[in-house]
């Protein structure tokens, strides 16, 4: 990879950078950050939940807030790009013009705790631009990764923030289930996950986690514990298939006025 692509791919990141910490504080003026699960800086990549690879139709996690802001609450989701603007990741993964990237309508729900049944109290869809991730580089990476010049880091994936504005909620509960939803039948959407952490991972650094599981909405059974599929509830994560024992929770932040 020569000099010039490395330099549109090190703008990218650092852009990015700026963008996710815009996010975190995102909302109207004076809004208070009163949950954050996005660190700083933004690295490269992380574990991810893809919707279209897990047959999932929503997915997200339980969080308690800090401080006293609960009014038309912004949510900063962390996403995560497999998605190549030619050939595919497994495949001479090229993305030409890393700016470029592709919209996607991303619908962000909110739940009162043990009311999922219920539906949500507050959702928002958003025509969101997503990014293709970078080019591969086979002589730093080998034939499936890109590479991260800042961090020295080799990566599948790209991560990148993403708010949404829920402003009919008037009261957001100190604790809720927040998930997202996206179409990822056709195209590039195919590819795009929602990103993870565990608790080693020292991601968390406003608010709690309350339980280990995720919330999701699958047809796949891999996605729970209990083997239920086709409803949104949390018998899901640690114990699930898909995450082998770990605990895995949604890569997001909320601030609020």
């Amino acid at each position: 990879m020569g000099a010039k692509p490395r330099r549109a791919i090190s703008a990218v990141v650092a852009l990015l950078a700026v963008m996710a910490l815009a996010a975190i504080g995102a909302g109207t003026a004076g809004a208070e950050t009163v949950y954050n699960n996005v660190p700083n800086p933004l690295p490269a990549n992380f574990a991810s939940i893809g919707l279209a690879a897990t047959s999932s139709n929503e997915f997200g996690g339980e969080i308690e807030l800090v401080g006293t802001a609960r009014r038309q609450p912004t949510v900063t989701v962390v996403m995560s790009s497999w998605a190549c603007e030619t050939g595919t990741v497994e495949s001479g993964c090229t993305t030409a013009k890393p700016m470029k990237g592709f919209k996607v309508p991303v619908t962000v729900r909110v739940y009162n705790v043990g009311e999922l049944e219920e539906g949500p109290i507050a959702e928002k869809t958003k025509n969101e631009k997503m990014f293709y991730r970078p080019s591969t580089n086979e002589e730093k990476c080998g034939p499936e990764r890109w590479y991260d010049p800042t961090t020295e880091a080799c990566s599948h994936g790209f991560a990148f923030p993403i708010s949404i504005k829920i402003g009919k909620l008037k009261k957001m509960p100190k604790r809720s289930v927040i998930t997202v939803s996206y179409p990822h039948s056709t195209g590039p959407a195919q590819s795009l996950n929602v990103s993870v952490s565990e608790p080693p991972e020292n991601t968390l650094s406003l608010g709690a986690q309350p339980v280990e599981e995720w919330f999701v909405n699958s047809t796949w059974s891999g996605m729970y514990c209990s083997g239920e599929t086709g409803s949104l509830h949390g018998e899901g994560g640690t114990c699930s298939t898909e995450a082998e024992g770990t605990n895995y929770q949604p890569v997001i932040s909320v601030s609020a006025n």
